[in-house]
């Protein structure tokens, strides 16, 4: 059986439309969200509390979108504990997780955010999740890069993800391959754990929102019992390895 939640990056203004198609298909979520980024235009206060006033679970970003590993580590420190404030003081409740902008960390920024947070997402994609309950690794990137690269992560994290792409290297289109991922982990033998993650800004730029909204379509008409929330999925009972 696979479980499966949803991440979704950055704080970007086209987070609304993200909200509203997940509300549409009732899909829950978890936006991690910076209070600035030089890259985009991100979400107004006022609208952060609109995504949590709707159910949606709200994660610590930093504070303005930094690498952190390009930063002095108390400069890194710093950003971690003002955007966790940042949100904190917005939405009025904790913010336990967090996720590394760019998906840049090493093993002092892990030390550091265990500190302040109960997880850390990567970006590293191809991973069913494991015993490690505070290092998330997520499983597929709502974004076409490619099956081979794919393929290399789940090698790479020696994950079960890895026999379902090879099942399915035939498959052309990219978002199919996820459904039949998806399918694959699900007729395994056990409790198989998996987050999809992406950015709202890439879905806009590459006008990805009929693939996403088919996407929600056909896991609430299928899989509708297997969806979780980010803090539910990472506390529930496994058997899988990582």
């Amino acid at each position: 059986m696979v479980l499966i939640a949803f991440s979704w990056d950055d704080g970007a203004v086209e987070d609304l439309k993200l909200m509203d198609l997940s509300l549409k298909h009732r899909i829950p979520g978890l936006f991690f969200i910076p209070a600035t980024n030089n890259e985009r235009k991100v979400l107004s206060g006022e609208n952060i509390k609109k995504i949590d006033n709707n159910g949606f679970e709200i994660g610590a970003h930093t504070y303005s979108h930094k690498y952190l590993s390009k930063l002095p580590l108390n400069e890194a420190q710093l950003e971690i504990i003002s955007g966790k404030d940042y949100l904190e003081q917005l939405i009025g409740k904790e913010v336990n997780h967090f996720c590394f902008p760019g998906g840049k960390y090493n093993s002092d920024l892990i030390n550091m955010t265990r500190q302040y947070f109960i997880s850390a997402r990567t970006a590293d994609t191809g991973a069913v999740l494991g015993k490690d309950s505070f290092l998330i690794r997520p499983a597929l990137h709502f974004y076409d890069r490619g099956k081979l690269s794919l393929l290399y992560n789940s090698i790479k994290n020696m994950s079960l993800i890895c026999p379902a792409i090879l099942k399915n290297l035939s498959e052309d289109n990219y978002f199919d391959l996820l459904k039949n991922i998806i399918e694959g982990l699900n007729s395994y033998t056990g409790l198989h754990r998996i987050i999809v993650w992406g950015h709202s800004w890439e879905i806009e730029q590459f006008s990805l929102w009929n693939d996403l909204d088919d996407f929600f379509q056909w896991l609430t008409k299928n899989y509708s019992s297997n969806l979780r929330n980010y803090s539910e999925i990472l506390k529930s009972n496994h058997n899988s390895d990582n």
